[in-house]
């Protein structure tokens, strides 16, 4: 509650929730704001949200981690619920949650991610890599998308209900069944693509 510590150079691995953040929880309502540097959070597993990272009207600063191999029912890596963290030079990676597998933000979330691989993530519904809901809008810059997996749609990036990311100079590639989806025009600067390889498409 009202808590701004600093976690630096630690391991947060193996750990359950019985509901939300099987890694870090950062408290509801309370405006918890820590900062996390060069961690790696991994291995952990949330029955309800945030396998990882769980954030709900809290905004964490969040650089240099590795968040992976975490499980959740949604965001397997982080979830963020009216929260505006900021994810800066981190990987996230082969997570996977019943809905966005890599990082689920909802309800009017602003987070900012840059510099950050986003890779391997899987969804059994929607949103492998990145899923926003419900007026959220993410600014996305500098990021590598890729290898991503959902089993409807989204494979890389699904947005929906009044949510309008801001991407640009980043690479969404590789990604199943599809780059982005709910996604008006192509981002900024940036290759989407079904190779990596390959050249500028809408992808969606």
């Amino acid at each position: 509650s009202a808590s701004n510590v600093t976690i630096s150079d630690c391991t947060i691995s193996g750990n359950t929730a019985n509901r939300d953040g099987g890694g870090i929880f950062c408290n509801y309502g309370q405006h918890s704001n820590p900062t996390i540097t060069d961690c790696t959070i991994s291995d952990n597993m949330a029955s309800d949200s945030g396998g990882g990272i769980y954030c709900d009207s809290s905004s964490p600063a969040i650089i240099g981690c590795t968040i992976s191999n975490n499980t959740a029912d949604g965001g397997g890596g982080i979830y963020c619920d009216s929260s505006n963290p900021i994810f800066t030079n981190c990987t996230i990676s082969n997570n996977t949650a019943l809905e966005s597998g890599g990082i689920a933000i909802y309800n009017s979330s602003e987070p900012t991610i840059s510099g950050c691989t986003i890779t391997g993530n899987t969804a059994d519904y929607d949103g492998g890599g990145i899923y926003c809901n419900n007026n959220s809008n993410p600014t996305i810059s500098g990021c590598t998308i890729s290898g991503n997996t959902a089993k409807y749609e989204g494979g890389g990036i699904y947005c929906k209900d009044n949510s309008s990311p801001t991407i640009s100079v980043s690479v969404i590639c590789e990604n199943a069944p599809d780059q982005v989806n709910g996604i008006i025009g192509l981002p900024e600067g940036s290759l989407v693509s079904d190779s990596c390889l390959g050249s500028n498409t809408t992808g969606a």
